[in-house]
């Protein structure tokens, strides 16, 4: 049955645009009622209108969706309708695709409404048919002038008593305040550049604190009464057990922040006070970075890039926990990829997801580990191989073997410093044989705070160094006069810090070293050695960058004293030359 008032609606829509004129409308109204025909089609047989006309000013068909609370919805997006026209006519904006804006109605109908959104945002509008509960809860959620922070108190009430059963909480998890939360939390953490999000049970509440460049600052209070309701929406994103409090749990999703798309890494602890979630947020904007952006000098990258050309032969990455060993092995892979080469890689977990790789994840709870990963992609005709982490032995032996055969691997591990590589392999029960034939190089990192570019004053060397006179010296004789440093700013949030800088050294495998480790030498005097055959040491490169400004000596105390951990005495002389 032909709906003639909204026939009529599309005419006068498309009379306003001037696509079709007021007498061939009239016509085809007119005999579209004597006929029982659809005046619209009768339009486009006569060559009045175009399908496509008509499907732009009326969305065209819908598309069903049944719920709005699991879509990854951007919340620059849910703005690009007033609010007061969104609640008018029950339309809620979900995405966009170049120019046709998605629109959430519960009357897709609605042309005039779809007409209105059209002129409103300038956009074609598609419309996407939702239950109007679904529309309600959207607009609640996203569509709030309310500080997110500042709860509805009857919400937090809510909260009370929550250990009545789990239904009750999962209801809780779902209220819109609770969710704009959760998602203010994450979105908060995307802006300040935070690696990790600390949300934790103490004893009167919660607390959430942020790691941003490496340091976790202060923490914010949250009340008692929400600390369930908030845990438990953050157990559901992650798809955890809500009902398993007891056990450690660990889990992902991801999300829309700050107008990227996020994954987020999810590790959940109970503690006395509760439980307590550890959010890593893994932005896909690092996908794309550099070895400049990593902080790599110009000779640095020449020889990086001089390696990974190689067609056989391992090298490793290494450094402590949180060295960005991980985003180094990204950065080598995008290099990589963009030569006609097929690159397969194995992780745990996988972090980001790259185009143009293979990438798979270490399951060794199923008997699928590291090096049953390795042997079976060189059954896959590779030719670059990437471990995200060699753990053990069979691991570290399967990726030498695999490098011994032909194909370039790349692998991260656990060491203090480049030479500190090969001796941690050895001690890992690989034979000498294969280090020494395999170990193409060997990359050392860690991070140093940026001094904020926008606070940036220098100091006097004898003031910033007022209690290591050993430094002093030592930066005298590179004549080292003044050091840079952070006053603090509205861009740093009054750290002086702005971002962290990769600190590098890079020993490159040669006949004397290849040698050494079938000898047997010991850390120190390999060190001395790579040294004497053209290793810039990483104290090297802090020095320059703290030369250059670009670090302040809170990173060149850092240094010295684990190099004093790892060399005693001897620390000051591997300061070198810069």
């Amino acid at each position: 049955m032909i709906d003639w008032e909204r026939e009529q609606s599309v005419l006068k829509i498309l009379l306003r645009q001037k696509l079709i004129k007021s007498e061939d409308a009239r016509e085809v109204y007119q005999e579209g009622l004597r006929e029982e025909m659809s005046a619209l089609e009768l339009a486009v047989q006569r060559g009045y209108l175009t399908h496509e006309q008509i499907r732009d000013a009326t969305g065209g068909e819908a598309v069903e969706v049944s719920s709005l609370r699991e879509m990854d919805i951007d919340p620059e997006v849910t703005t690009m309708i007033p609010v007061d026209l969104g609640r008018r006519v029950r339309a809620f904006p979900i995405g966009v695709r170049d120019d046709t804006l998605e629109v959430a109605m519960s009357d897709p109908n609605n042309v005039t409404a779809i007409d209105e959104i059209r002129r409103q945002t300038g956009y074609k509008v598609r419309p996407v048919h939702v239950a109007d509960p679904e529309i309600a809860w959207a607009m609640d959620t996203y569509w709030t002038n309310d500080e997110v922070m500042e709860l509805d108190e009857s919400v937090a009430g809510r909260a009370e008593g929550l250990s009545e059963g789990v239904d009750r909480i999962s209801d809780l998890s779902d209220a819109p305040a609770v969710v704009r939360l959760a998602s203010s939390l994450i979105t908060q953490g995307v802006k300040m550049g935070a690696s990790d999000i600390h949300v934790e049970t103490v004893r009167d509440g919660l607390q959430v604190r942020y790691r941003v460049d490496g340091m976790l600052g202060e923490a914010s209070a949250l009340p008692e009464t929400i600390k369930d309701a908030l845990i438990s929406r953050l157990k559901i994103m992650a798809s955890m057990d809500i009902g398993e409090s007891r056990k450690p749990q660990d889990g992902r999703f991801s999300t829309q922040a700050a107008g990227r798309r996020i994954d987020v890494r999810t590790a959940l602890r109970p503690t006395i006070h509760g439980e307590n979630i550890v959010l890593r947020l893994l932005d896909k904007n690092r996908l794309y970075i550099t070895f400049e952006q990593l902080g790599m000098s110009g000779p640095l990258q020449e020889q990086m890039e001089s390696l990974l050309k190689a067609s056989r032969g391992l090298i490793a990455i290494v450094g402590g926990t949180g060295s960005g060993k991980t985003t180094t092995l990204y950065a080598a892979l995008h290099y990589l990829r963009q030569q006609d080469v097929n690159i397969e890689t194995v992780e745990d977990p996988i972090e980001y997801q790259l185009d143009g790789v293979n990438q798979s994840a270490a399951r060794p709870g199923i008997g699928v580990g590291f090096p049953e990963h390795v042997r079976a992609i060189l059954r896959q005709d590779p030719d670059i191989v990437m471990v995200g982490e060699a753990r053990d032995e069979e691991t570290i032996e399967a990726s030498f073997r695999a490098s011994l055969t032909g194909h370039l691997v790349l692998t991260s591990m656990h060491a203090n410093d480049a030479p500190a590589a090969a001796t941690r392999m050895l001690e890992m029960g690989v034979e000498p044989y294969l280090v020494s034939s395999g170990l193409r190089a060997a990359l050392a990192q860690r991070l140093a705070r940026r001094v904020c570019p926008d606070c940036k004053i220098s100091r006097r060397v004898e003031d910033a160094l007022e209690d290591s006179p050993v430094l002093q010296r030592r930066l005298a004789e590179h004549r080292i006069s003044v050091v840079a440093e952070g006053e603090g700013c509205g861009r740093c949030r009054n750290t002086g810090f702005h971002g962290r800088i990769g600190l590098f050294e890079l020993m490159r495998m040669t006949p004397t070293l290849k040698s050494m480790v079938l000898e047997d030498v010991d850390e120190q005097a390999m060190r001395e050695t790579a040294i004497s055959e053209g290793m810039v040491p990483m104290a090297s490169d802090a020095m320059a960058k703290l030369r250059s400004g670009l670090i302040s000596v809170e990173a060149l105390l850092s240094l010295y004293a684990d190099l004093s951990t790892e060399y005693g005495d001897t620390a000051i002389d591997f300061l070198g030359s810069i």
